[in-house]
């Protein structure tokens, strides 16, 4: 297998602008399920203390606190990966040491695993 070449600073300004986009919008999604899951917010739009209320209250809440609790993890591997290339790693899996595939990191800009260490990962080892 031919090693793959070095990221060039055009590969990685756009990566880093599609990293930035994304970070931008799991943001606004954040807030978003935040205010969602803010009691106060589910009382003032009419919900009281009847139960079927209460418990839809809590369904919608719980869901929206599980989807903020996600975007927050991939928010983190954003700002990881825009670390990785202000310090000149980026592309480089974490694991192993080698490139991370460039189709990987297309489809997945956060990616911080080549494919080989990411099964492995995946599978428990």
């Amino acid at each position: 297998m031919a090693t793959p070449k070095k990221l060039t600073k055009a590969v990685l300004a756009k990566h880093r602008e599609a990293l930035e986009a994304e970070r931008s919008e799991l943001l606004s999604q954040i807030d978003e399920l935040d205010a969602e899951a803010d009691v106060k917010n589910w009382r003032d739009g009419g919900f009281d203390d009847d139960p079927a209320d209460s418990g839809s209250a809590n369904i919608e809440r719980e869901r929206a606190q599980s989807l903020a609790r996600h975007a927050r993890g991939m928010l983190d591997q954003i700002d990881a990966a825009i670390d990785r290339i202000e310090d000149g790693s980026y592309g480089t899996c974490t694991r192993c040491g080698k490139p991370v595939e460039r189709a990987r990191l297309n489809a997945l800009p956060y990616a911080e695993l080549c494919v080989s260490c990411k099964q492995l990962d995946e599978a428990g080892r």
